[in-house]
């Protein structure tokens, strides 16, 4: 009969982890960093970005990953298509927002 304690504690172990990884999809980054890239993309490129989508531009300068302009991609992506773009036209925005604004250059 014990087992059944330990696996209902597990569960709700990893429904705790899996809840906070949604909660905290970002990583913690400065919070004037954001003000300053979406300064930064409006004066070079003339893009005027929200907060949100400046969020993950600023992880992928910032994060040091192997797909972090991928993750960057898809997620401004999956924004993208919530607000009503089609997904073929939110992956062409994402891709070009991503690459203007951190380059080929990987950290």
């Amino acid at each position: 009969m014990p087992a059944p304690s330990k696996l209902r504690k597990r569960n709700d172990i990893n429904s705790v982890i899996s809840q906070i990884r949604k909660e905290n999809e970002l990583k913690d980054i400065p919070n004037v960093l954001v003000p300053l890239w979406q300064l930064k993309i409006r004066e070079r490129f003339a893009i005027n970005l929200d907060r949100e989508i400046a969020e993950y531009v600023v992880l992928a300068a910032h994060e040091r990953g192997t797909w972090k302009k991928q993750r960057a991609i898809r997620k401004i992506e999956k924004i993208l298509v919530g607000r009503g773009e089609t997904s073929e036209s939110s992956s062409k925005i994402a891709n070009e927002i991503v690459q203007l604004a951190v380059g080929q250059n990987t950290q």
